[in-house]
């Protein structure tokens, strides 16, 4: 029994002492290991045309444009531990939507339905009419606050127009359909 006792006081000490000197939890070490910096994310999204046929657009694509940085103030949904949702602001920077929807061949498209997976709180796709979609401040974004990925992201491209709202912001793209 004494062995046992031992062993547990030991494994509690060198917990402590990997915490104490990394400042971080075990949990949280093994966290950092597996997150995705913004230099290694990559994506694709399948786009379907009203009336064409469907493409895919990826990041490659994206990264041949100079990209454009908004401030985009957005909801996010409640939590277990936080009831209600919260709004706050952040920078964002991706393509310009204009950019996409010439890349794809319908620069003039009249709007946008976002499919998204990122939380249950929507359980309907975001639709962007035409002052969104050809507005210049509207993007396809994967870099929050210069150098993090979109938090709460699963598909690591989001949807963020500086004039949409705070309701207007979609953080994982699964798929968009566009309106010509």
């Amino acid at each position: 029994m004494k062995k046992l006792y031992s062993l547990i006081l030991l494994l509690a000490i060198l917990t402590t002492l990997f915490a104490g000197c990394t400042g971080a939890t075990p949990d949280e070490v093994l966290e950092a290991a597996t997150d995705i910096s913004v230099d290694e994310v990559d994506w694709s999204i399948p786009v379907e045309i009203d009336g064409g046929e469907s493409t895919t657009y990826t990041i490659a694509q994206a990264k041949e444009h100079e990209l454009t940085k908004i401030y985009c103030s957005f909801r996010y949904a409640a939590t277990e531990s936080v009831d209600s949702p919260q709004v706050t602001t952040a920078i964002f920077e991706g393509v310009k939507v204009k950019d996409f929807l010439a890349d794809i061949g319908y620069p003039d498209a009249k709007a946008l339905t976002v499919y998204h997976s990122h939380t249950s709180y929507y359980s309907v796709p975001f639709e962007y009419g035409e002052e969104i979609v050809q507005d210049d401040e509207s993007i396809l974004t994967w870099i929050q606050n210069k150098t993090e990925i979109i938090k709460n992201s699963s598909t690591f491209v989001g949807f963020a127009a500086a004039k949409g709202g705070v309701n207007d912001f979609c953080s994982s793209i699964s798929k968009i359909v566009v309106h010509p």
